[in-house]
């Protein structure tokens, strides 16, 4: 346990000095978590409503994302929000895992950037 603990103070360290480095290394090298199981919806809710983001894999390890909005005319907001610590959050990991996908996806757009027809 104290060794695992070790090598987390060593990663946190890392994350606070090198952000992009950090970041960089996870998006570059295709990886598969032991816990992670394919055919399984991992959701959560918005921090604000009942409207869900759901992530799931397939048997070939494909990404999936679903997401389902519960509008309530009640609250002025639609869609799914993972508000910070500061903001009150209970989805801290969430947000922070979408910071990571927006890093993806701007990497991705620089370097192999789609083009799409439109309907005309």
């Amino acid at each position: 346990m104290e060794k695992k603990n070790h090598v987390s103070k060593q990663v946190e360290k890392l994350l606070e000095e090198h952000p992009e480095e950090v970041i960089r290394a996870i998006l570059e090298k295709p990886f598969w978590p032991p816990e992670a199981r394919t055919n399984v919806g991992y959701r959560r809710f918005g921090d604000d409503n009942n409207s869900t983001l759901t992530v799931s894999f397939s048997n070939d390890s494909d990404g999936w994302i679903e997401v389902f909005e519960h509008k309530d005319p009640e609250e002025p907001m639609y869609g799914l929000r993972f508000r910070t610590f500061f903001g009150g959050g209970q989805s801290e990991r969430t947000r922070n895992a979408l910071l990571i996908l927006a890093r993806a996806i701007a990497l991705d757009n620089k370097d192999r950037p789609q083009h799409r027809r439109t309907r005309e």
